[in-house]
């Protein structure tokens, strides 16, 4: 049986297989490695003692403390470089691909100003990644998560049909080298895990995978210990007996000898092969013709459909669809941000009304009135500006209850919003509706349609806008 150990990936067994990620352990007696770079697995810490106002961030993004940056170079480095070797000598490493984690260390740097009392002491800080842990820096790992993984290669067939219920991606891979794709998204666009020769060695990416689940441990109490049930034990054996056929395979596939260079010489030309290579190159031509046809054409169709995300969208992508809306309707609209002032729209009709807009989406609830009390905000904000000498109008556009059907939706806003809507004479506005009517104007209504949903937004300030129906 082949010798197997876990970096930073916990495999449910009974053996002792398990390595920190946050060690200098060597690797000299495995012969198929499983490494995860997932620093949660890690004792590295944000936490300053030296300092009780220390946030741990650094632009937005987790910054580890000095210890902890001096210890994450250092085991990286060591794993790089253990990594490599343990491929290169002609074994097989698999990597689970985690979240990318974004993060910043210190250097090790630093500035000193000023004299005295009034010294300063400045360090400087450098971004990291987990994923810098690995020794392929021709591969770049890009965050998107999903749960549809689709196998591509019969090398890992078997592997995800015993696993499928516990697989999903955290990140995809690129690269400038040509990569074969054993599991993509479900157009193949985007490779999710891909295999790897180095001289005698192989690299294999696996997506996550999770054996975090509850169902996999218990916990006893009187031994203050947790233990893998029976059923990850079982999971843990097929999960190593499906690495170990993975790399069986991978060394009975036939060795090729790289062909020379001087076998491309007219010397040696076949008559039929050279009629054969003049046709592919006629093909792919014609396919690289055709790819930025389509490629043009998908973008063109990413801009149509982008106005579905008032059906199911929050945040910016909301925001953006309500302003594609609303210049269907006649409008001019954009985002406002002067570096003090954000408003998601400001909205100019032509009837020479001024509109200030917020939006907001949610999950299963009414829109409430946080949002509300935003709008009002923005608008007395704005108004204070010495450009503006006549206080705009207000709209709300909600999206509530946004991940079902907008025909099985019974939320809109809550009565507080209603009433405050009311008080203000502010426009209440559900991105359903607005959806309905941008599709009767593209398709059917035009500019006299589109004018009547604009007086329905005008004479209904203060209520729930009703949007009239296409006749």
């Amino acid at each position: 049986m082949k010798e197997y150990t876990g970096i930073g990936f916990s495999i449910p067994s009974e053996n002792d297989d398990y390595v920190r990620l946050d060690s200098f352990t060597s690797l000299a007696d495995s012969d198929i490695a499983i490494f995860c770079p997932d620093l949660s697995t890690t004792s590295y810490s944000t936490y300053d003692s030296g300092s009780y106002h220390s946030s741990g961030e650094y632009e937005g993004k987790k910054l580890y403390n000095k210890e902890s940056s001096v210890s994450i170079k250092e085991h990286s480095k060591h794993w790089k470089k253990e990594l490599l070797h343990f491929v290169e000598t002609g074994r097989t490493l698999f990597v689970i691909l985690p979240n990318k984690s974004d993060f910043y260390i210190y250097s090790g740097t630093k500035d000193l100003s000023g004299t005295g009392r009034n010294q300063k002491t400045t360090y400087h800080v450098s971004p990291f990644t987990n994923y810098s842990f690995l020794p392929f820096s021709f591969l770049e790992f890009h965050t998107a998560s999903g749960k549809n993984v689709y196998p591509k290669s019969n090398l890992t067939k078997d592997f995800f049909n015993q696993f499928k219920d516990l697989i999903s991606y955290e990140v995809y891979i690129t690269s400038d080298k040509q990569l074969q794709g054993l599991f993509t998204t479900k157009n193949g666009d985007r490779i999710l895990g891909t295999v790897l020769k180095i001289n005698d060695g192989f690299v294999v990416f696996l997506p996550n995978i999770n054996f975090n689940d509850q169902a996999f441990s218990f916990y006893d109490k009187e031994k203050d210990e947790e233990y893998w049930t029976e059923e990850a034990l079982k999971r843990g054996k097929i999960f190593i007996n499906s690495l170990v056929a993975i790399d069986k395979s991978l060394r009975s596939e036939k060795a090729i000898t790289p062909r020379p260079d001087w076998l491309e010489k007219d010397e040696y030309s076949l008559e039929k092969a050279t009629e054969t290579k003049s046709l592919i190159k006629k093909i792919e031509k014609e396919i690289a013709k055709k790819t930025i046809e389509l490629k043009e054409l998908s973008s063109v169709l990413e801009d149509q459909e982008s106005l579905k995300d008032l059906l199911f969208e929050t945040g910016k992508p909301l925001e953006f669809a309500v302003i594609k809306a609303l210049i269907i309707l006649g409008y001019k609209a954009e985002n406002y941000d002067d570096g003090e002032l954000e408003l998601d729209q400001i909205i100019l009709s032509p009837e020479g009304f001024r509109f200030i807009g917020e939006c907001e989406g949610k999950d299963n609830k009414d829109i409430d009135v946080s949002k509300f009390r935003q709008l009002l905000d923005g608008l007395n904000a704005d108004f204070e500006k010495q450009s503006v000498t006549e206080k705009a109008f207000g709209l709300l556009f909600g999206n509530p209850q946004r991940l079902i059907s907008p025909n099985d939706r019974t939320l809109d806003f809550t009565l507080k919003c209603k009433s405050g809507a009311q008080r203000e004479k502010i426009g209440l506005i559900k991105t359903s509706d607005l959806f309905r009517v941008c599709k009767i104007v593209l398709e059917k209504g035009g500019d006299e349609f589109a004018k009547k949903c604009r007086d329905a937004i005008n004479n209904q300030m203060g209520d729930i806008v009703i949007f009239p129906d296409y006749e």
